[in-house]
């Protein structure tokens, strides 16, 4: 079994952030494969691969979602990176891979879905959501809605790290917001229906020890390992 992890060029460094909250969850680190936009190339073609993991990143560029860049917003978009993220959710898609996405990739994986993005939460007037370090500061709780089903939780509430700019503003059709900040952020996502497991979470488990961090990614790596043994003999 093997999970695809995508991440930018310039971030090889999410290979050993994620390898160490893999083995946190019970994986061992050489399950995840790094597929950037300089080396994925075939990888996905892999008949091993059955999950696809994206990482934070850059900001998604404007035009995915039929917006214009706003006036006064310093973006840091890599259109290499949209392209890579973007082709890899359509071949989870018709593989029915489970898909985790982290931050930039939740983002972007609304944006998949006909969903569009805040461009600069400080300018729409909602702070502390860029907390850059340490990594694993807990910034604020979020809300979960009892409607989740892959996102695991304890309780209604859940305390999560948080950095960064750019946000979800609406969910196209199909996709649901099952956790919330107490501003109103949308802070992770589901599928509305369908059995693959598929969440995108706006912070970043990864750099979490709690239990309840670790268990996002368990239970992601157990639907990877699902999926694999789903697969036909070759």
């Amino acid at each position: 079994m093997l999970v695809l992890l995508a991440h930018s060029d310039d971030r090889g460094f999410e290979m050993a952030r994620f390898g160490a909250a893999w083995a946190r969850a019970g994986g061992d680190p050489a399950e995840l494969v790094p597929a950037s936009p300089a080396t994925a190339a075939g990888l996905a073609a892999d008949p091993r691969v059955s999950g696809l993991l994206l990482s934070g990143g850059p900001d998604v560029e404007p035009g995915r979602y039929g917006a214009a860049p706003e006036a006064g917003i310093a973006l840091h978009v890599q259109p290499e990176r949209d392209a890579l993220d973007l082709d890899l959710l359509a071949r989870a898609e018709r593989e029915a891979w489970p898909v985790l996405a982290v931050c930039y990739g939740c983002q972007l994986l609304a944006v998949a879905h006909g969903g569009t993005l805040v461009q600069d939460l400080a300018s729409a007037g909602k702070t502390g959501h860029k907390i850059t370090e340490p990594k694993d500061r807990l910034a604020h709780d979020v809300e979960v809605s009892g409607s989740a089903r892959f996102l695991p939780h304890q309780g209604p509430r859940l305390a999560v790290n948080s950095r960064h700019h750019q946000a979800i503003a609406r969910l196209g059709p199909g996709m649901i917001a099952v956790a919330t900040a107490p501003d109103g952020v949308i802070e992770a996502i589901e599928p509305a229906a369908g059995d693959r497991f598929v969440l995108g979470v706006q912070w970043h488990p990864e750099n979490m020890a709690q239990p309840e961090q670790v268990a996002i990614l368990a239970a992601f790596r157990r639907a990877c390992l699902a999926r694999a043994a789903a697969r036909p003999a070759p």
